[in-house]
């Protein structure tokens, strides 16, 4: 489930490859998630494929809450993951007003223009991002302009490689998967830390 969460939608061939297990017992498993509600399976040209219902996430969340104690300590959620390049649309909406007054007045810090991108790994960090999308945060609403939409961003005040101030934010609107998370910061993190792609770095979010 956590699989299918992060990636939309998976193979049989792909979860049983991720958990080390034979397609019969993942074929298996998928027909209880099925009857419990919790998956739909499609058939397509390319296959089947396989999707969280709305209960499915609602019993993921639920888990993963129960399980969120080994992730945090005093408020503190702890990631390791790798610097991965993106497309540039971090340095298109950190350039935008409203997105920037709204960051100095809730953050209290005037954002570089540009995100870091982050790719987690490792199961337990996956499960804690997704933990994360059920924290309220910093909300920065919708906003409408006359020839478009700005989509809404909740923001996480966070450090990473004990730098601050940084927060993590998570747009509506985005084309990353949920394995890769964005952080902001007044820095050019990049240059501050001597990153490149393929860095691993650690970030901790307070929530």
């Amino acid at each position: 489930m956590i699989s299918l969460a992060v990636n939309g939608q998976v193979t049989q061939q792909q979860i049983a490859k991720a958990m080390g297990i034979s397609q019969q017992t993942v074929s298996r498993k998928l027909r209880e998630l099925e009857l419990a509600g919790y998956i739909q399976r499609t058939i397509g040209p390319d296959g089947e494929s396989i999707k969280l219902t709305k209960q499915g996430e609602s019993k993921l969340m639920e888990c993963l809450r129960t399980i969120r104690g080994t992730m945090v300590d005093n408020n503190v959620v702890k990631f390791r993951g790798k610097v991965v390049s993106g497309l540039g649309e971090g340095k298109i909406f950190l350039s935008m007003p409203y997105y920037v007054d709204s960051f100095k007045r809730l953050l209290g810090f005037q954002p570089f223009p540009g995100t870091l991108n982050v790719m987690l790994y490792d199961k337990e960090f996956l499960e804690a991002r997704l933990e994360l999308e059920s924290v309220r945060g910093v909300e920065i609403p919708e906003h409408r302009e006359e020839n478009r939409v700005l989509g809404a961003v909740k923001a996480l005040p966070a450090s990473i490689l004990g730098v601050t101030p940084a927060a993590l934010v998570f747009p509506i609107r985005t084309v990353h998967p949920r394995s890769v998370i964005e952080v902001i910061s007044p820095y050019h993190l990049r240059e501050k830390l001597s990153l490149k792609d393929g860095d691993e770095v650690e970030i901790e979010v307070f929530t």
